[in-house]
C-alpha cells in the first residue's frame, strides 16, 4: 500500500462506526457518474431519475396490524447534481440528490427524501494531508438512516454532520492521523406520544497511529472519545475506546483491517459506569470495477431513540461486480445486521435486532443512462410480543446524466 493508505482506511472505518449514524442510501445505486470528477478541472453533472416502487408496509406497522390496507405503489422523481474539481494538490466534491415520493393511493404520505454533501481534500506536502466534509439529510422514515437503538417508524428525521481530519507521515514507517466530528440528529414531533423519538448531538475525536513492519503489514493503536447529549436526558454520556490495531495487505486485491481493545462508558446519575470489549474486523477485495466487503464491529453508542446508551454490534457484507463479462450489466448486493442492547435501565429502552438487505440488477446501455431493478427488505424486532416489523420494496428506476466540463 502507499504511505498513507492504511491510516486513511483506518480513519474511514472508525468514522463510519463513530456515532452509529450514516446516511442509508435509497434502494438502487445513487451516484450518477462514478468518474465525473476524474479529469483535471471542474466538472458539472446534472441528472434526473424516475422510478416505481411497490411497498408492502407503507405505515411501518408491526405484523398483523392493518395488513389488508398497508401497501401502495410509489412514483419517484429524482433530481440530482454533482460538482467536482480535481487539481494537482486539491480535490473538491459536492452533490445533492432529492427524491420526491408520490404515493398512488395514500397521497397524504407524499414526501421528499433529500441529501447533500460537500468535501474538500488537500495534500499540503508529501507528508501532510487534510480534509473537510459536511453532509446533511432529511428523510421521511427512520429506516432510511443508520442509527443505533432507533425503532423503525414513519417519523421524519433530519441529520447534519461535519468532519475534519489530518494525516501526517512522521517518517518512512510511522504515521499519525486525527479527526473530529460534530453530528446532530432531530426527529419530527407527532401527536402520537408513542412515536416520539429523542434525537441529540454527538462530538467525537479519533486518533490513530501506525507503524509499518515491511511492505504489507502495519500495526498501531486507535483511540476515540465520544461525548453525546440526548434530548431530554439530564446528563451527557462520555465514551472512551482504546484498541490495538493491525492492517495487512493479504494480496494486491485483498486487505484486512482489525482492532481489539477496551471501551469505557463513564457513569452518570442514571447509568453506572461500564467497561467492555471493543473490537472490529474488516476484509476487503477490489479488482477493477468489482469489490467485496465484510466487516464486524462492537462498541458503546448513545441511544437517540429512547435515551441513555446501548451496546451496539453490527455485521455487514457487500458485493458489486459486472455481469456476463460485460461492462453494461452489473449487480450490487448488500446486507447489514445490527444488535442493540440497552445499558440504561432507567428509561423504557428495548433491545432491537435489525436487518437490511438490498439487491440491485443494473444495465447501462449508454454511459449517460442507467436502468436498475431492485429489491430491498427491512426487518426489526424488539424481542417482545408484537414487536416484529417487516417491510419489502421492489421496483425499478431509470437515471440519465451528462457530465459537463466547465474548465
Amino acid at each position: 500500500m502507499r504511505r498513507h493508505s492504511r491510516i486513511a482506511i483506518t480513519i474511514a472505518l472508525l468514522l463510519s462506526a463513530g456515532a452509529g449514524l450514516s446516511a442509508q442510501a435509497p434502494v438502487g445505486t445513487t451516484r450518477v457518474t462514478p468518474a465525473a470528477a476524474s479529469a483535471p478541472g471542474w466538472t458539472f453533472t446534472p441528472a434526473f431519475g424516475y422510478g416505481l416502487t411497490y411497498d408492502d408496509n407503507i405505515s411501518m406497522f408491526g405484523i398483523r396490524v392493518v395488513e389488508e390496507a398497508n401497501d401502495d405503489v410509489i412514483a419517484m422523481y429524482q433530481p440530482s447534481i454533482e460538482v467536482g474539481y480535481r487539481g494537482r494538490h486539491m480535490r473538491v466534491e459536492g452533490d445533492y440528490s432529492g427524491s420526491f415520493l408520490n404515493y398512488r393511493t395514500f397521497s397524504g404520505l407524499n414526501r421528499w427524501d433529500q441529501r447533500g454533501k460537500l468535501e474538500l481534500r488537500r495534500e499540503e506536502s508529501a507528508r501532510v494531508k487534510w480534509f473537510l466534509r459536511a453532509s446533511a439529510a432529511a428523510v421521511p422514515s427512520t429506516d432510511l438512516i443508520e442509527l443505533g437503538g432507533i425503532p423503525y417508524r414513519r417519523t421524519g428525521a433530519t441529520e447534519a454532520e461535519g468532519r475534519a481530519g489530518v494525516d501526517i507521515a512522521l517518517g518512512a514507517r510511522d504515521s499519525i492521523g486525527s479527526s473530529f466530528m460534530d453530528q446532530v440528529i432531530d426527529f419530527e414531533r407527532t401527536a402520537d406520544l408513542r412515536a416520539v423519538l429523542r434525537g441529540g448531538q454527538v462530538l467525537e475525536s479519533i486518533t490513530v497511529w501506525r507503524h509499518k513492519l515491511g511492505g504489507r503489514l502495519a500495526v498501531g493503536t486507535d483511540y476515540s472519545f465520544r461525548r453525546a447529549t440526548v434530548t431530554g436526558d439530564a446528563e451527557q454520556f462520555s465514551i472512551h475506546a482504546a484498541e490495538a490495531a493491525v492492517d495487512y495487505e493479504l494480496t494486491r486485491a485483498w486487505t484486512f483491517s482489525g482492532g481489539a481493545g477496551v471501551a469505557y462508558l463513564e457513569g452518570t446519575p442514571v447509568t453506572p459506569s461500564r467497561t467492555g470489549p471493543s473490537w472490529r474486523a474488516s476484509l476487503e477485495w477490489r479488482r477493477n470495477s468489482a469489490s467485496f466487503h465484510a466487516g464486524y464491529l462492537r462498541s458503546f453508542i448513545p441511544s437517540f431513540g429512547f435515551g441513555g446508551s446501548i451496546q451496539n454490534e453490527e455485521a455487514g457484507v457487500g458485493y458489486r461486480t459486472a455481469l456476463f463479462h460485460s461492462r453494461r450489466w452489473y449487480t450490487d448486493q448488500s446486507a447489514v445486521f445490527r444488535n442493540d442492547t440497552p445499558l440504561t435501565s432507567t428509561f423504557e429502552q428495548l433491545p432491537l435486532r435489525s436487518l437490511r438487505t438490498n439487491s440491485v440488477l443494473g444495465f447501462a446501455p449508454e454511459p449517460w443512462v442507467r436502468l436498475e431493478a431492485y429489491y430491498a427488505r427491512t426487518q426489526q424486532t424488539s424481542l417482545r410480543a408484537g414487536g416484529q416489523l417487516y417491510r419489502n420494496r421492489i421496483g425499478f428506476q431509470i437515471v440519465t446524466s451528462k457530465p459537463v466540463r466547465v474548465s
